[in-house]
């Protein structure tokens, strides 16, 4: 689930990302769907798509909100085209950090109240909340708490120069431990960079591996050199025999020359096997 302002889908923002069918986000409770994510689930301007719930067999947890498709965007073969996008306070609804539900001022059942005072109803948690926004419901959703205090687990910054961009890093420069030894709750990253980071260990750590390889692949050969060169030597008295017998040399060369292929096809057959048994 991805949230992005309206102005990213009418061709105003930097995403340029553009509607194809229906219109962009107007209200709670609507989505806009990437491209491939339509075509996949069959979906269309005025259809619903469900939330996904955070773990599966959470019967207490919260409703998987009902989502009414907006809009669908023009494919722009990038992640985008994988993406629901919703607008913010959408995405606190699917945490359950807004709800909306019947007035408790005016319920009847007694079981869904614990106390009244002073204006103020104490609902128990029977009370139903409600799983999709209508025009009917959606004056009833509310914030528990203050909004400014509400999660955003990431923006993405567009400077508008390099001046820009170096200004707005240096606000988030670390400037020490804090007093009160708590962590630094936010950090600002270039993607470029980020990437440029993980390529590298990765290299590097391939490096690493070919180097093992090769070593260890050098150490298998010089075993099965000595291997074999140790077999000959304990086979001298038959080997004898065979030229004794009236073999050429190039004929028990033939014969241990066999014996080794044998040996390296029987090893390879049974390598592929136990490949095949472990990746299936």
């Amino acid at each position: 689930m991805t949230y992005f302002k309206s102005d990213h889908f009418s061709g105003g923002g930097s995403q340029r990302l553009k509607i194809a069918q229906g219109r962009t986000l107007a209200v709670l409770g609507e989505c806009v769907l990437g491209a491939r994510v339509a075509e996949a689930l069959g979906l269309k301007p005025g259809d619903s798509l469900f939330s996904s719930p955070e773990t599966l067999f959470d019967l207490a947890g919260i409703y998987p909100l009902k989502m009414r498709v907006a809009g669908v965007l023009s494919p722009t073969h990038s992640a985008d085209d994988l993406a629901v996008f919703v607008d913010l306070t959408t995405t606190w609804v699917i945490q359950g950090l807004v709800h909306g539900h019947e007035d408790v001022t005016k319920v009847i059942d007694p079981t869904l109240v614990i106390g009244r005072s002073d204006g103020n109803v104490t609902a128990t948690p029977k009370l139903v909340q409600y799983n999709e926004v209508t025009p009917e419901n959606i004056g009833s959703f509310h914030f528990h708490g203050d909004p400014a205090n509400y999660p955003i687990t990431a923006v993405i910054a567009l400077p508008h120069d390099k001046k820009a961009g170096a200004i707005l890093r240096g606000r988030y420069v670390s400037a020490g431990p804090d007093p009160k030894g708590k962590p630094e709750t936010q950090q600002i990253l270039v993607p470029g960079e980020v990437i440029e980071g993980l390529l590298a260990n990765i290299f590097r750590i391939r490096n690493v591996l070919d180097a093992v390889i090769l070593v260890v692949g050098t150490a298998t050969v010089l075993a099965l050199i000595l291997v074999f060169a140790l077999s000959l030597r304990l086979r001298q008295r038959e080997l004898r025999t065979i030229f004794k017998l009236g073999c050429s040399r190039s004929t028990v060369a033939q014969l241990l020359g066999a014996e080794i292929v044998i040996i390296l096809a029987a090893a390879a057959t049974l390598t592929g096997l136990l490949l095949a048994v472990v990746v299936n």
